[in-house]
């Protein structure tokens, strides 16, 4: 183990957060994995490996990161192919769309479909990955275009090793000329696949040029689609750019292989995708929030997500306390139930958003975590008393679309999602939890309710701001 990895681990291990052994044995996997493992990989998928709570894997990676022992990239996944189309700059620089130029599609940045992958610093350890330019094509081809997060057979892998025709590293102003004999009925591609960037070649019978001038500029490939006659083809490639590209000749192995995705929900099937550590996942995770605030939003727009699960909580009687115990009395009791709230939400793996008052907002990727989380509150709250002082909460849960934007340097959400939560927190009464219809449904709700032995009353209500009547769930 190298010394900067060492020194590096002694930060983790002294965060009280993490189990005995799980530091131990993210630096066996550090050292041992072989360097592919460790390119693009996931905390989920650590997780499982090592039988660990997928909160902790998270924290672990993220805290790693920090500590300069991984580094993270943003990427969209293709409904198509499910290539892993890399964001620069990761968050701030988060593209509204992205062109997969291979399927010829634009795609939509959503939250379903943003993925966020660790890869070793160099630093720590040198792996190849870190010089693209010197990938090997045959070898690395799949690694680049696609995360761990998509599972490829073997025999698919072989295919598209011995697909890979030629290849070169073509630096700034370099000009490399590429030769190859090719099919009729077939389809060749020239490809930076680092950049997800493509030419089809196209193999016709009748017409079709036998040379082909391509350049490569920043973001594609020009042309983008050309005819070529069957048989011995050139192909010139000038690279415009100011970096150094890995470029390949490729004849297309698409149709011998199953990548078989669900263009309905434009996601490759469940068949062939692992669950992946998603971009909502991580923006509404507290170690995120805390440790890397500089990862700011998009500034047009903000980031949409299709799904979002808010809290609010408040404190019942508040006003009285102050005034029976003191300001300054009350303040320390607010203060340490604010500590109480902040820790169930981090160990459920959502966030603090922020306090307002005596109030919180926090957010949560998905409803059951945050359900869960509400009823820890409701429960934990109550040890925290001083000054015969008792704290009683009441809290609030809604769950749909919503937009995180920056402001005063700090992640915020907006929407009527928002509103809705904090409508439905006034409904509620002490010790009590009220939810919308998306959460009591969600899946694990019920499961969740039952463990509290809580009671459900549904009723219908009016909610200021809100049109018409609202179905909210009282839980006691």
């Amino acid at each position: 183990m190298s010394v900067a990895l060492e020194n590096r681990l002694e930060v983790l291990r002294s965060h009280p957060r993490f189990t005995p052994g799980t530091v131990e044995r993210f630096a066996r996997f550090l050292v041992e994995s072989p360097e592919e493992a460790l390119f693009r990989t996931s905390p989920l998928h650590f997780a499982a490996d090592m039988g660990m709570p997928e909160n902790e894997a998270i924290d672990l990676f993220l805290r790693a990161t920090h500590a300069g022992i991984l580094e993270f990239t943003w990427g969209v996944l293709c409904p198509g192919c499910g290539s892993f189309l890399t964001t620069p700059a990761a968050l701030r620089s988060l593209q509204r769309e992205r062109d997969c130029q291979m399927c010829r599609v634009s795609i939509k940045t959503g939250d379903d479909n943003m993925e966020v992958a660790f890869s070793v610093a160099p630093s720590v350890r040198r792996i190849r990955f870190h010089q693209p330019d010197t990938l090997d094509l045959r070898k690395d081809l799949l690694a680049l275009m696609f995360s761990q997060s998509r599972s490829i057979p073997e025999d698919v892998r072989k295919t598209v090793s011995e697909s890979v025709l030629d290849s070169v590293a073509l630096p700034p102003g370099g000009v490399h000329r590429f030769t190859a004999k090719v099919e009729a009925g077939q389809a060749y591609f020239l490809a930076v696949p680092l950049n997800h960037v493509w030419c089809e070649l196209e193999t016709v019978t009748k017409g079709g040029v036998s040379a082909v001038e391509a350049e490569l500029m920043d973001g594609r490939l020009l042309p983008a689609h050309v005819q070529v006659r069957a048989g011995e083809i050139s192909v010139t490639l000038h690279n415009r750019t100011s970096a150094t590209a890995r470029v390949a000749l490729v004849k297309f192995w698409i149709p011998n292989m199953a990548m078989d995705c669900d263009m309905t929900t434009g996601m490759p099937t469940d068949k062939h995708l692992r669950r992946y550590f998603s971009g909502k996942r991580l923006v509404t995770h507290q170690t995120f929030r805390e440790l890397f605030r500089a990862e700011s939003i998009p500034s047009e727009g903000g980031l949409e997500f299709k799904s979002l699960t808010v809290l609010f909580t408040d404190l019942k009687g508040s006003t009285e306390m102050y005034e029976r115990i003191g300001d300054l009395r009350a303040y320390g009791l607010v203060r340490d139930h604010f500590g109480v709230l902040r820790d169930i939400i981090a160990e459920r793996g959502g966030s603090m958003v922020k306090t307002i008052g005596d109030a919180v907002m926090a957010s949560f990727a998905e409803p059951a975590p945050a359900l869960e989380a509400a009823t820890a509150m409701t429960r934990e709250v109550r040890r925290v008393a001083r000054d015969g002082a008792q704290l009683q909460l009441k809290v609030g849960l809604h769950t749909g679309p919503c937009i995180a934007v920056e402001l005063n340097e700090r992640l915020d959400y907006f929407g009527q999602t928002v509103n809705v939560a904090s409508r439905v927190q006034g409904v509620a009464g002490a010790d009590e939890i009220a939810i919308t219809e998306p959460v009591y449904t969600a899946p694990g709700s019920q499961d969740i309710i039952r463990a509290a032995s809580l009671n459900a009353t549904r009723e219908r209500t009016l909610l200021k701001g809100v049109e018409g009547e609202t179905t909210v769930y009282r839980l006691r």
